[in-house]
Formats: C-alpha cells, sequence, structure tokens
C-alpha cells in the first residue's frame, strides 16, 4: 500500500526546503508482526515525514541482495531499520549479514532492535549439546557479545521496546545516548470485529480462548495445549496461525497432534485473513499468549486495542506493559500448572476479564500511534542535528 507524501516539514528538516526523507527498511508484504508493527508507525509518520518503504524479505541470504537494500536506503536523509535477527541471517558468523548492511549505508540510520537474543533451550539431548557447544565458542571468541549489541555500535539510535532490553545493550558497552526506549504503538483503526461471524463460522456457542501468531517453538502452543487437556474446561481454544518457515513445519504437526489430544475442545485455523482474525478477537473471551521467551509482541498490542482480556506469560515485555495499566493477566512462564490455574480463574471471572478489558483500552490511549510517532520523528531530529554538528566541525578544522 502506497504512503501518501507530505509537503509539510518536520522538525528535523529545519535546514531544508523539503520534509524529512526516512528510508523505512522493514518486512513489509506479509502476516508478521513487525510488518504490522512497521506499517502503522510508516503512517503515523507520513504527516509530516515522507517515508520510503524498502521491503526486506526473509530467506534470501546473498551479499548482493543486502547492498541493494542499502543502495535504496541511501537517497533518504536517515535510515530506519526495523532489525530481527531471522531477516540478517540469524547468529551464526558465517551467515550474518548485518555487518554488510551496515558497512553499506551511506546514510545515518537509526535501529528499531525488536528482538533480543536468548540462550537456546528445548529440544533432545544432543542438540542442546551442540548448541552449547557453540555458544561457548562464540563468546570466547566474542561473536556474541558483538551479535548481541556490538553490531548496533555505529547506529546513531537504538529503539528498544522494554527497560530490560536497553539495561541489557547498556551493559554491553553500547553508549546512554545511543540507545531509547520508544513504546509499540496501539493500532487505532483496527478492524472492527464481528463476535457473531465468528461463533457462526466455527459453529460455537460457549467461552472461546484464542492463540494467534506463527505457529513457532517460542510462542508456546505445546504448553498451553498440556495445561488445556489438565484444566478440561467447558470452553473452545482457537489456535489461529501458520508455521513462519518450512523450518517450523515440524513444530506445526506437533501442535496439531497435540491438539487432536484434546478432542473437539481445539481447533487450530491455520492462517486467517485480517477481518477473520478481527472477528475471532472479538469473540474471545480471553487471549493467551504463552510465549516461552522473546522481547517485545506485537500482537499484544493488536489485543490490547481491542480492549481484549490477555493471560501472558510472566516474561519482561509482558511484566512491563502489565505494570502501566494491570492491562495483562501472567503466569509463570513455561509452567503449565500455573496456566491451568489462572485459565480456571479466568474464564470463571467475569469481573477479572472485565478489569483487564478497561486496563486494555487505557494501555491503548496512553500508546497511541500518533504519540509514538511525534517521539520517533523527535529522534530523527537529533540524527541530523547531530549530524550537522559533525560536518560544521569538521569544516571548521
Amino acid at each position: 500500500m502506497p504512503l501518501p507524501h507530505s509537503s509539510s516539514r518536520d522538525a528535523g528538516a529545519a535546514s531544508t526546503s523539503r520534509p524529512l526523507r526516512v528510508a523505512m527498511l522493514t518486512s513489509w508484504d506479509e502476516p508478521c508482526g513487525i510488518a504490522d508493527f512497521s506499517r502503522a508507525l510508516a503512517e503515523a509518520l507520513a504527516p509530516a515525514v515522507d517515508v520510503k518503504v524498502v521491503p526486506l524479505k526473509h530467506g534470501v541470504f546473498r551479499p548482493g541482495y543486502y547492498r541493494g537494500l542499502a543502495a535504496a536506503c541511501s537517497d533518504c536523509d536517515v535510515a530506519h531499520v526495523q532489525h530481527e535477527y531471522v531477516y540478517f541471517g540469524g547468529r551464526d558468523p558465517w551467515n550474518n549479514y548485518w555487518p554488510l548492511l551496515a558497512r553499506s549505508l551511506r546514510v545515518p540510520y537509526v535501529v528499531t532492535a525488536h528482538t533480543r537474543l536468548r540462550p537456546f533451550s528445548g529440544g533432545p539431548w544432543w542438540k542442546r549439546l551442540l548448541r552449547g557447544t557453540r555458544e561457548a565458542a562464540y563468546q570466547a571468541a566474542g561473536w556474541s557479545r558483538f551479535v548481541q549489541g556490538g553490531q548496533f555500535r555505529t547506529a546513531r539510535r537504538v529503539l528498544v521496546h522494554t527497560r530490560g532490553h536497553a539495561q541489557a545493550l547498556l551493559d554491553l558497552g553500547l553508549d546512554a545516548t545511543q540507545v531509547r526506549l520508544v513504546p509499540q504503538g496501539a493500532p487505532s483503526r483496527s478492524l472492527a470485529g464481528n463476535a457473531e461471524a465468528a461463533r457462526k463460522r466455527w459453529s460455537i456457542s460457549g467461552p472461546i480462548v484464542t492463540i494467534f501468531g506463527f505457529l513457532i517453538p517460542s510462542k508456546g502452543h505445546l504448553l498451553a495445549l498440556e495445561a488445556w487437556r489438565r484444566l478440561n474446561p467447558r470452553a473452545t481454544l482457537m489456535i489461529a496461525g501458520r508455521p513462519f518457515s518450512e523450518a517450523d513445519q515440524p513444530y506445526a504437526q506437533s501442535v496439531a497432534r497435540a491438539a487432536q489430544t484434546a478432542g473437539g475442545s481445539v481447533r487450530l485455523t491455520g492462517y486467517l485473513e485480517p477481518q477473520d482474525l478481527a472477528d475471532l478477537l472479538a469473540a474471545s473471551d480471553l487471549v493467551l499468549l504463552p510465549y516461552l521467551g522473546g522481547t517485545s509482541s506485537y500482537a499484544l498490542s493488536v489485543v490490547l486495542a481491542q480492549g481484549r482480556p490477555v493471560l501472558a506469560s510472566d516474561l519482561e515485555y509482558f511484566r512491563e506493559t502489565a505494570a502501566e495499566h494491570a492491562s495483562v493477566a501472567m503466569f509463570k512462564a513455561g509452567d503449565a500448572d500455573d496456566l491451568a490455574v489462572n485459565l480456571q480463574r479466568l474464564l470463571a471471572g467475569d469481573q477479572q476479564r472485565q478489569e483487564l478489558s478497561r486496563a486494555a483500552q487505557a494501555w491503548a490511549t496512553a500508546h497511541a500511534w500518533d504519540r509514538i510517532a511525534s517521539q520517533v520523528r523527535a529522534i530523527y531530529a537529533e540524527v541530523l542535528e547531530s549530524r550537522s554538528e559533525a560536518g560544521r566541525s569538521s569544516h571548521a578544522r
């Protein structure tokens, strides 16, 4: 979808006769949270900033591809990269193309770091041993420290969504003036959901609990299904989503097998179009985010913007969100028993769910995208001002 170009001047473009031009390097035309986040940010910036979207595709790991992306960004004033490791080859040094992209950019760049790397966990013993050995080698060589934070050292600003992530980057040696906490925004123009349409489509009359997003191990579907079997509630668990890539197909198959053991109380919908997902969320009595890891979640922003009650793992991002407006109920991450207890409590507690819904609406108001975009524009202005000062200083010498 093309973005409107504004003729108004941004605060960061005070020395020019045209609006600030920003290249947004991001996943775009695909169903993922970062693409949704980027679209919302680009639209919120558009009234004051000329946004050029440079789409980033997963699975294209060639040097020429990343040089081409850098060239496409370098005709703008600032590049803003939406970073997730999977789009740059992952954490292994022989397949990580981020340093090449950063070197190839010819304009100052800002990074939104959507992911904080965590140690690998789970899997058979031989895989854990292999990963542990490899991680020890990376630690000894200094690669782990570089890939977790040092690779962002040449960015003018690194934007993160949690205080914990910000502190981690500072601990890794990034400068305090470089790291900025910028919350995720709340979608202000979410599709209106039709709860009755969803109930009719899937022939559901009782309570609905929904998990949505990619079928990948970190999302915790198997944990949720384990808790669901222990609870055996008079409700329907809806799992909406698809594998992220071919490599996630075995996990998706394991989720399907686990769902079959729960009888008819679990439904797998596959990928849902935006309107169908909006309908399902509108019909949901509770949205479950049983993540085993992760740094942030735009799925949470989508759910809170629709005022739905949420039960989530007590991970850093969810804890920080809950601390703001008590908008998220939590259980112990990875603990199926605690998840079952809290599921039962919330399904039985209409008042508790209503309180979560009211808090969700308060969170969404405080995190409207126009407010977030204003913070981001101010950061662009800082970057251009510091560049101008550096240029004036160099010229004086």
